[in-house]
């Protein structure tokens, strides 16, 4: 009798956390001297698995391209993800921050986006 290893057994397809979410500033209120404030609106909190697809360093800035993949029902919910929004997730210890190039959707359930980070 042959045994093996299943060395996939215990491999989550969805190992971490991501954010989408758009940014935006408030007044805070009526008084003209109050600072303005960036906010954060969430559009969509996830389980992903992120891969880094290319990177390049030229002129003092650091730019870095990612395929990020989650799963998403779409029998009950829309979408509501489009280019430009921004995205942001904690890979182990490696923050990506960073904007929606590109979406695309599988017939599967599942969703694939082409993630653009640049740091000067």
């Amino acid at each position: 009798m042959a045994s093996y290893i299943d060395r996939r057994r215990n491999i989550n397809p969805y190992p971490f956390k991501g954010t989408f979410y758009t940014k935006g500033t408030s007044t805070g209120g009526d008084d003209l001297f109050d600072e303005p404030t960036e906010e954060e609106t969430i559009l969509l909190e996830t389980e992903c698995d992120i891969t880094e697809t290319s990177r390049a360093f030229a002129a003092g800035a650091i730019t870095a391209s990612y395929d990020v993949y989650f799963p998403f029902d779409f029998v009950s919910g829309t979408l509501n993800i489009n280019r430009g929004v921004m995205f942001k997730a904690d890979m182990k210890g490696v923050e990506i921050i960073g904007t929606v190039i590109s979406i695309g959707t599988s017939q599967l359930g599942g969703v694939h986006v082409y993630i653009k980070c640049s740091e000067i």
